[in-house]
């Protein structure tokens, strides 16, 4: 069984990878281009989402309960940030509204963990 610490560095982790491949599009790299690195993205978006939901197993959550506020609020957050990170690779114009849509997605998901949202 895996432990809450390593689900937690995982998340932690994983979304610090996206963040920098996120500085990656931003600053133009040639290889954002390639498919590997784009497939790459939405593996790291996806270990993301998968480590949260680790996280919230090992809080004692069961499978049909109702989740509580904040976590909806991570799991809305964790949408837009992956539809802004979609959004990057795809215009060519506007791509710092998306980088900001991005990183505000992410300043919400760690409000929303670390006042729990009562």
């Amino acid at each position: 069984m895996i432990t809450y610490e390593t689900y937690k560095i995982l998340h932690i982790f994983t979304l610090l990878m996206v963040l920098g491949t996120v500085g990656a599009i931003l600053a133009e790299g040639k290889w954002i281009a390639k498919k590997s690195f784009k497939i790459t993205v939405g593996l790291l978006t996806f270990l993301v989402f998968v480590a949260g939901m680790g996280l919230i197993a090992r809080l004692g959550f069961r499978h049909g309960e109702p989740f509580p506020q904040w976590i909806w609020v991570k799991m809305a957050a964790w949408a837009v940030f992956s539809f802004s990170v979609i959004m990057l690779f795809r215009v060519k114009q506007g791509r710092a509204l998306f980088a900001v849509l991005g990183g505000l997605a992410v300043l919400t998901a760690v409000y929303a963990a670390v006042t729990k949202l009562a």
